[in-house]
């Protein structure tokens, strides 16, 4: 579920970050601008690599009622390249939820590719990993984000604010859910708890 996972798309392969994929992940967040909309400072090449291996060491640990971090590397199918991120994890802000991300490379934006790999990893939460309740925090300013994470089907609820010192960064990011019920109705499946 976690350790061998391997979503397929009609255009990528999504599977849990592996050693070879430093080059590539490093490649994608330092681009510039990709972290304009990041409460977080880019990673270096060594940080990237120490991001890999917690990222394994996590997913020997995940399980469905307690996700570590789940972060997984986007591959495009027809360039075999890593392209972008994205996962499932803890929220930043500490709510106790399970989050989505993602990131994709300047170069594959404007195509659907992060709508495919959000939507491709959505599902895998709600339908393999049995997860009820998806959030998302995004950017007020990141309107493609935005879009992406409403066509996903996620529900705005607010924006953050008054935040601790310690989460300043995040204030201003929009709060959106989706639970697995929600999800339901928008995607019925026979299969689905």
């Amino acid at each position: 579920m976690f350790i061998g996972a391997l979503i397929e798309t009609e255009r990528l392969l999504i599977r849990p970050y592996q050693l070879e994929d430093v080059d590539g992940i490093y490649e994608v967040v330092s681009e510039k601008y990709f972290f304009r909309y990041i409460p977080e400072e880019p990673p270096s090449r060594e940080g990237v690599r120490q991001i890999i291996e917690w990222s394994m060491a996590q997913n020997q640990k995940n399980k469905p009622e307690k996700i570590y971090k789940f972060n997984l590397a986007i591959i495009h199918k027809v360039d075999n390249k890593v392209i972008g991120y994205c996962g499932l994890g803890p929220d930043d802000l500490g709510m106790g939820e399970t989050e989505i991300y993602y990131g994709i490379s300047n170069r594959y934006r404007k195509r659907g590719l992060a709508l495919e790999a959000a939507r491709a990893t959505l599902q895998y939460g709600f339908e393999v990993i049995g997860l009820k309740k998806i959030m998302a925090f995004v950017d007020y300013r990141n309107h493609p984000s935005i879009k992406l994470i409403e066509n996903l089907g996620l529900i705005y609820h607010f924006r953050v604010g008054h935040l601790e010192v310690e989460y300043k960064d995040f204030d201003g990011q929009c709060y959106y859910t989706l639970t697995a019920e929600e999800y339901r109705k928008k995607n019925p499946n026979p299969n689905l708890l």
